[in-house]
């Protein structure tokens, strides 16, 4: 049994792929985050699922089809949960923390398709990166407006570093398998200190 496959088992029950095609991408995710897209080849992928690599193409026209739909998948999660965010939250500052700890958990339970996202778009060719670059921005701008309400005495400029602070912050700690209890809390209260930084006139 492979590496992929086995990681794929222990997942919880609500993330195990139903169909050879989500099976598929899952495999290809956690190949893409241990090995990096351009390493991993589609035989790789076949091999971590018992098909043959040509197989793949009955469900996946190429790998960089693989990718775009993990990179989409990434950026559904990280939507809904901005989504549930701002619907449960009372008040620009509730938002804001909601935001943050909804993308704190994303990224700790889905370390390996957070960092594929990433890490990993760049191998896109520009005609398909740019829908998921237009989402990540709408994605930041939420964050950024929200900021802005919570102190409002920021320019927009400085309001997009400190966004772009946190969330490089969050990234980098939660996938970086890190064995830590109440790690979301940790994670949470050090982006929102990011958030609350002073900024300097340039």
């Amino acid at each position: 049994m492979s590496e992929a496959t086995r990681q794929l088992d222990a997942d919880e029950p609500s993330r195990r792929p139903s169909n050879r095609r989500e099976l598929i991408l899952a495999a290809a995710i956690e190949l893409f985050h241990e090995r990096g897209y351009p390493a991993t080849g589609v035989d790789d992928i076949g091999k971590a699922v018992d098909v043959s690599g040509p197989a793949i193409y009955r469900h996946f026209s190429s790998k960089e089809e693989i990718l775009l739909e993990a990179i989409q998948l990434a950026a559904d999660e990280v939507n809904e949960a901005n989504e549930n965010a701002r619907a449960t939250g009372s008040g620009p500052m509730a938002i804001l923390e909601g935001y943050v700890r909804a993308y704190v958990r994303v990224a700790l339970e889905r370390s390996a398709l957070i960092s594929v996202w990433t890490s990993e778009a760049r191998h896109l060719s520009s005609q398909r990166r740019s829908p998921m670059t237009r989402r990540l921005r709408a994605w930041t701008t939420e964050w950024n407006d929200e900021l802005c309400k919570v102190r409002p005495e920021l320019s927009d400029k400085d309001a997009r570093v400190l966004v772009a602070g946190a969330l490089g912050l969050i990234t980098a700690t939660a996938t970086a398998d890190l064995d830590a209890d109440s790690l979301e809390d940790r994670i949470t209260a050090m982006a929102m200190s990011t958030l609350a930084a002073p900024t300097f006139p340039t």
